[in-house]
Order: C-alpha cells, then sequence, then structure tokens
C-alpha cells in the first residue's frame, strides 16, 4: 500500500480484512477553466479556491489552475465565513453550483452560478451562466467593466453636448428646428455608444 499523500478520493476495499481493491477518483478539469482563471487574473482580480475536499487533492487543481489562495476541507459554513472574511478586503464574486456552496453564495456581494446548479445555488444568485462554461465567468466581468465604462461615457458625451448646444440656444444662435434635431442626434450618439457593447467576445 502506497502510504505517501496524493491527489484525489481514495477508496480502499477489504474482504476477511485483507486489501483487495483500492480506487483513486480525482476531478477532471474542464479545458477552458485555466484559461478562465488566466483572464480573471490578468484583469487584476485575486483569485482563491473554497473546496470541501481534502488539501492534496485541492493543492493539485491550484497548481494546474495557478491559483495560490486554497482553503481546502471546508464545510458550508466554512466556506461562508472565508467569504465574508474576504469582503472585509473588497468587494468579493463567489461562483459555485453546488448545494454545499449556497450559504457562502448568499453571503458575497456578487454570486455566481452555472445553470446546471443546484437550484439552490441559482436561485441565491445574482447572475447565473447560462452555458456549462466557465470561461463566460471572465466574459461576464469583462461585459460588467465595459457596460460601467460605457455608462460613464455615455454621461459624459450627454453634459459636454448639452453644455455646448444649450447656451447656443438660448442665445438665439441656434434655430428651434436645429435644436430639436440636436437633441435627437445627441441621444442617437448615446444609443449608438452603447450598441459597442455588444462586441464583446467570449
Amino acid at each position: 500500500i502506497e502510504t505517501k499523500e496524493e491527489s484525489g478520493t481514495h477508496f480502499f476495499f477489504a474482504q476477511n480484512g485483507r486489501l483487495t481493491a483500492r480506487f483513486d477518483l480525482a476531478d477532471t478539469l474542464k479545458p477552458e477553466a485555466k484559461t478562465a482563471v488566466e483572464k480573471l487574473r490578468k484583469m487584476g482580480l485575486q483569485v482563491a479556491l473554497l473546496t470541501g475536499d481534502h488539501e492534496a487533492a485541492a493543492q493539485a487543481v491550484a497548481d494546474e489552475l495557478g491559483i495560490t489562495h486554497v482553503h481546502a476541507g471546508l464545510l458550508p459554513q466554512d466556506k461562508a465565513a472565508l467569504v465574508e472574511r474576504y469582503r472585509t478586503e473588497g468587494i468579493t464574486v463567489m461562483a459555485g453550483d453546488g448545494l454545499n456552496d449556497a450559504v457562502a453564495l448568499a453571503k458575497a456581494d456578487i454570486a455566481v452560478a452555472l445553470h446546471s446548479g443546484a437550484d439552490v445555488a441559482i436561485n441565491v444568485s445574482d447572475v447565473v451562466l447560462l452555458r456549462d462554461n466557465v470561461a463566460d465567468l471572465a466574459t461576464a466581468f469583462e461585459l460588467s467593466r465595459r457596460t460601467y465604462r460605457t455608462i460613464k461615457e455615455n454621461i459624459t458625451l450627454s453634459f459636454a453636448y448639452n453644455a455646448l448646444t444649450i447656451p447656443l440656444a438660448v442665445m438665439g444662435f441656434v434655430i428651434p428646428l436645429i435644436a430639436a434635431l440636436s437633441m435627437s442626434l445627441s441621444s442617437l450618439i448615446v444609443v449608438g455608444n452603447s450598441f459597442r457593447i455588444r462586441w464583446i467576445r467570449s
């Protein structure tokens, strides 16, 4: 029997006090998982792994994904406590799909679940990824950042446009018809700028 610590979950079967079989089970990572984690880290986000698996299995997954913050052997309440601790350091996003993730998801600032996850995890989540693809998590972050940036751009454009055209209209340099058309043009510029969000690629 090999006694050194290994990754995975091990099952031993014995008959009449004698070992007859051993099964080693290990999680298989989704092919896009590593790319998703790399994208999140490039965005300046800190990624942590919270799992109920034992430390060796968790560390093996973390090493493959390039995650340095690993918390293993956690019960649901332990995950929730860690999420609350992370919240004291900044905005915390929790992604999970299992029944044992529900409490932690409820504690996060933003909870994300896969549509194939447990119903209770979906019900407490703010965002549900419609595809069973963890790469969409990075896409969701990118989309939210682009949306926020576009909102600020639209507000700036509106203020700048109105600050220029309203005084001209008040002073009589612009006839009413042109002023009305200018307001429509302002709206079109804002809408056109917003359409750029749709160009995001997953």
